[in-house]
């Protein structure tokens, strides 16, 4: 709606419609999510360099359109991360648009280092829904997954 629109009495515009019908979310929603996630190998091996992959599934169960980012962050000072190197203990994955109903899902390794430790690590999955691009927050769903790493002798 224009200016001229305003003042002459034009009507406003109706939120524009994604291509499944829904409109785009412009409000909070307690739970827009529902996260799960599957490790390839259910333990990671100490001892050696070794990975595993963690995947993360994201469904949208509101019912309006989310443009949907996922944060994962590994314990700090841990000897794992999402590089060979075991430095880098964030990620972040921008998923796009996501339908009410739809899911996306993505993979992501975690590398263990000859220094890493046996025992339990906490990988923490934060899912950000936005509002008309990826600086501005809506709401945001957060679980935690224990990774259990045993030795690798």
């Amino acid at each position: 709606m224009g200016i001229m629109d305003y003042f002459l009495g034009g009507k406003r515009e109706e939120p524009r419609k994604a291509a499944s019908g829904a409109p785009m979310a412009t409000k909070p929603v307690e739970k827009p999510f529902a996260i799960s996630t599957k490790f390839s190998a259910l333990r990671l091996r100490t001892g050696r360099n070794s990975k595993i992959f963690i995947e993360v599934n994201v469904k949208n169960i509101s019912p309006t359109k989310q443009l949907v980012s996922v944060d994962l962050g590994l314990p700090l000072n841990s000897k794992i991360g999402f590089d060979v190197n075991c430095n880098q203990n964030y990620i972040e994955k921008r998923l796009g648009e996501i339908a009410p109903g739809a899911a996306a899902d993505f993979t992501v390794p975690i590398y263990a280092s000859s220094l890493t430790k046996e025992g339990s690590y906490t990988v923490e999955i934060n899912a950000f829904s936005h509002y008309i691009d990826y600086k501005k927050v809506l709401s945001q769903m957060k679980k935690k997954v224990a990774l259990r790493a045993v030795s690798g002798a």
